[in-house]
């Protein structure tokens, strides 16, 4: 309804809106000709008059009046137009404070609610998630909210026979029927051999949803997304899991693989408004990207780069940066890294003293001293210590730099070396290197630059090192935690009341100086030196945690739950899936399907029944989000954006049902719960809910079961000194002070800390997971166990047979970025209005070459036999080795999809999936660098 509204207004009086919908009616009819809507005879046609019609009677019997000429009788199916006064159209109903979801975000909006229908959705101006503004995504929230084909009913299988060409047979069971059969698969499975597999679509319940499985005993882990490598990176440089620019200070910003501040990630309705004040006020955007997405069509600058080569032009710029600029913030890297440390010559080791374990630097007296000793350290030179020699880190990286030049780099990623020194001299220049600022009475160093990196390295092998390398640039010209330079979302906080409610601050490894970080989803310490430390061991789990440091999504999972005795590990009998398609997830489908029947059963909780749902045995519908309560989605420092210290206030958004749910179905929250209290965990879930809100007292009665009302009621009375449930309902938002300058800026007041520029730990963890992988048996990669960024190619990065001459990737926009995808009416409508976004793009001077225009049906193939069939376009915004497609997961061949059924394309079908070297063995990242080639149908 937002949309109808809203296209009608430039054309009416300020105070008169007009409800429109002949001429989008209009524009759905070719595909219901074509055929395209299969399921329950639901066309876009049909699906926008329904909501109208609702809505349209929602407002006709509260005005009591139609506009001239429009009769609302039924034979005309809707009135063509109805016109109310802006200020009746308001006061009509009510407007209920909500936390959208249609992607992770979860911007706070309005929901205007009229007999019980939701006719409007909006942002809400009273909160900083979001600012009032609501995005495409956003609006199409009602579309999913009124869409018939999601599902609301439990629905069991009745056909034993698994496979995309089979019908499940699914027959509706009641409520109670369903949780007494999950909690029988739970218990005859046995904690030990359940598997719990989540998305970030709906990422307030996702966690609730990991400790509900780690309730059961089970294990959590993810699907390919942005995670792997970037949330490592931003922990050890940023004290959190995310980082981003801190845009309104940043004159000038790198961006590598991201649309962030312009079109996604994380709050983007925050910071692309800062972001665009910005750049209203000079700030200058490059974006290094194979294709020419969001960012890069908003870019001063786009430099096509050659997929899986983004380590090596940003090891070049540091190259040009130090040997030919000599741009560098020595006192910086005096002071907050450990570039002066002392290396063993022989061994690459840090020297370290004999009691302490400190990392030892030369002091100006030609002294080895603890770190916290030297007065004044020397950053570069080569000394000598009881007879062995020994080079500074920083010596070892300056030396390390001067393999990538312009020239050799221009030849792994095809940027000129001519932009290469351009570019590396603008980055260094606009550092203002010495400068400070003044900020609410703190004086800061000022380094508005920033190189920002985010999910397209992270879909690479060797994507802990390319993260790095792009970081790193930031410690070159000491922007990191700088004002107007790299910094974490919230790696600190005095508190979300006046009793410091979840302070926190970022620990110290005492050994180096080094910043811990505070997590990516909860603040809790996560200290990746002391897992080092302590916690590298063999736990048999199917993750492989134990001998994977600093991963985070447990991507191991795929490969030990299909080759359980090559690993030593217990595959799992029971998988638990929610707001994830794992099917579509991963990589190739046929090896998905193979991991999928590997499970004896597998449980599935959605909005709709997707691919994976024919693998399903049992699906368990979840509400949508203006049905149900979530926990609280921005009480923790994973996903909300700081914008700047002036914007954004410390803020907890509720999530509310604003209107009942159809058929009563329950969100997940209470669906986790309800199966909890059937196997007798309650005790066990609320301590592990409890945990992640830091509630000092527990939740209470813990051998009931929790619902969603105590648990939120409990959590915000504790988070706020005393709002309670009742009062989030009326107010929907709690904000708590600006932050300030020493939340924001974590070193500011000359606050202890470092950060490595030379990763000793690496050797250290190298050492005890060999030591485990030699005595199990198993093959290990360790080439990435290293203590300085390089660039390695990708497994299919050498083109062997000249027909598989193309690299294919994928983007993302705002529209399609973590959202519940193109079966939503809305979002597919603008999908088909785009040039590309349900096409193959392809470079227009390679497809001439190839004999190929926009419009020719294609099929492309890897060299396994894979094939993936679709229709090209042809541009010039997309390297001339690469092909591009929106998301990479579209395609979808479910019945039950009626919209999303064949639409756009999934070429990660064409990445082999159960190809372990695939693997980044560091953070688990997963490569989908692989040749094809490219054929007329």
């Amino acid at each position: 309804m937002e949309m109808l509204l809203k296209e009608m207004k430039g054309g009416m009086t300020p105070k008169m809106i007009v409800l429109d919908r002949t001429s989008v009616v209009e524009s759905l009819d070719r595909e219901e000709e074509a055929g395209m809507f299969v399921d329950k005879n639901v066309s876009r046609r049909s699906f926008v008059k329904g909501i109208s019609a609702t809505a349209a009677g929602a407002v006709i019997a509260a005005t009591g009046f139609t506009a001239a000429g429009c009769s609302p009788q039924e034979n005309q199916g809707i009135t063509t137009s109805i016109a109310v006064q802006q200020e009746d159209y308001d006061a009509l109903g009510e407007w209920i404070p909500t936390s959208c979801n249609m992607c992770f975000s979860s911007c706070s909006i309005l929901a205007h609610v009229i007999d019980g229908v939701v006719v409007e959705l909006k942002g809400n101006p009273d909160s900083p998630i979001g600012a009032g503004r609501i995005c495409g995504k956003g609006a199409a929230g009602l579309m999913q909210l009124y869409d018939p084909n999601r599902i609301t009913k439990p629905l069991k299988r009745t056909n034993p026979n698994k496979g995309l060409d089979e019908d499940p047979g699914w027959e509706e069971v009641t409520w109670d029927e369903a949780y007494d059969e999950v909690a029988r698969m739970i218990q005859e499975a046995g904690p030990t051999k359940i598997s719990g597999y989540g998305g970030v679509a709906n990422h307030a319940s996702e966690s609730y949803f990991a400790a509900s499985i780690s309730a059961f005993g089970g294990q959590f882990f993810m699907p390919d997304i942005c995670g792997a490598g970037v949330h490592n990176v931003s922990h050890i440089y940023a004290s959190d899991g995310n980082a981003q620019p801190d845009y309104k200070y940043c004159k000038y910003l790198l961006q590598w693989g991201s649309n962030a501040g312009i079109a996604t990630r994380h709050g983007y309705n925050i910071s692309c408004n800062v972001f665009a004040e910005a750049r209203a006020n000079g700030a200058k955007l490059v974006n290094i990207d194979p294709h020419m997405s969001s960012s890069a069509e908003k870019a001063d600058m786009w430099v096509p780069i050659l997929p899986g080569t983004d380590a090596a032009l940003a090891l070049s710029l540091a190259s040009v940066l130090v040997h030919e600029l000599d741009i560098v913030d020595t006192e910086f890297l005096t002071k907050r890294t450990n570039g002066p440390a002392l290396v063993d010559d022989s061994t690459g080791r840090i020297l370290r003293h004999p009691e302490s374990n400190k990392a030892l630097f030369m002091d100006v007296d030609h002294v080895a001293k603890p770190y916290d000793e030297a007065t004044n350290p020397q950053l570069e030179g080569t000394f000598t210590v009881e007879e062995k020699t020994y080079h500074t880190a920083y010596t070892l990286y300056k030396e390390h730099l001067k393999t990538y030049t312009p020239e050799y780099v221009e030849e792994v990623t095809t940027v000129p070396a001519t932009t290469i020194r351009m570019l590396a001299k603008e980055f260094g220049e606009a550092a203002r290197i010495g400068e400070t600022i003044e900020i609410d009475g703190h004086t800061l160093p000022y380094r508005p630059v920033c190189a920002d990196t985010f999910s397209g390295i992270s879909r690479h092998k060797h994507s802990m090192l390319s993260h790095w390398a792009v970081v790193a640039l930031n410690l070159i010209v000491g922007s990191v935690n700088s004002v107007g330079g790299f910094i974490g979302y919230a790696a600190a906080c005095n508190g979300f009341n006046d009793a410091g409610q979840s302070a926190y601050r970022p620990g110290i490894w005492e050994e180096d100086g080094f910043m811990e970080s505070n997590g990516c989803h909860f603040a809790f310490p996560q200290s990746f030196y002391q897992h080092i430390r302590e916690g590298i061991a063999w736990d048999g789990s199917r993750r492989l945690d134990g001998i994977t440091p600093l991963s985070e999504d447990g991507h191991f999972n795929y490969y030990t739950q299909v080759n359980p005795e090559k690993y030593g590990v217990e595959a799992a009998e029971l998988l638990l899936v929610f707001a994830a398609n794992p099917l579509k997830n991963w990589g190739n489908h046929d090896d998905q399907i193979a991991f999928l029947n590997s499970y004896k059963h597998i449980v599935g909780i959605d909005l709709y029944l997707s691919d994976s749902s024919y693998f399903y045995d049992l699906v368990l519908p979840e509400a949508s989000y203006l049905e149900r309560y979530d926990m609280f989605p921005h009480a923790y420092n994973n996903l909300l954006t700081p914008g700047t210290v002036e914007q954004m206030p410390w803020v907890m958004a509720l999530r509310q049902p604003v209107v009942p749910a159809r058929d009563d179905a329950p969100g997940a929250v209470q669906i986790l719960a309800n199966i909890c209290d059937r196997c007798g965990v309650n005790e066990m879930h609320k301590m592990i809910i409890g945990g992640q809100w830091s509630l000092a007292d527990g939740l209470p009665d813990p051998d009931q079961m929790l619902t969603p009302e105590v648990a939120l009621d409990v959590v915000a009375k504790a988070w706020t000194g005393g709002h309670d449930l009742s009062w989030f309902k009326e107010h929907g938002v709690y904000t708590y002070n600006n932050r300030s300058v020493e939340e924001m800026y974590v070193w500011a007041d000359e606050a202890p800390g470092r950060v490595p520029l030379y990763w000793d730990f690496m050797y250290e963890a190298k050492e005890k997971i060999q030591a485990i992988t030699d005595e199990r048996g198993f093959e290990w990669e360790f080439d990435d166990y290293q203590p300085l960024p390089d660039w390695k190619p990708c497994v299919d990065f050498e083109v062997t047979d000249s027909d598989f001459d193309l690299l294919p990737v994928y983007y993302t926009d705002a529209i399609n970025a973590d959202s519940w995808s193109v079966n939503n009416p809305w979002i597919n409508e603008l999908n088909e209005l785009s040039d590309i976004n349900y096409f193959i793009e392809m470079n227009i001077q390679t497809a001439a070459d190839k004999g190929l225009q926009s419009g020719d049906d294609i099929v492309l193939s890897n060299q396994d036999g894979a094939t993936v069939e679709g229709k090209l376009v042809v541009s010039e915004c997309v390297h001339p080795q690469v092909i591009a497609s929106l998301v990479g997961m579209l395609g979808h061949t479910s019945k039950y999809l009626s919209i999303g059924q064949g639409r756009g394309y999934a070429i990660d079908h064409l990445i082999p999936g159960n190809d372990v070297h695939r693997l980044d063995y560091v953070c688990t990242a997963f490569d989908q660098c692989v040749r094809c080639k490219i054929e007329k149908r």
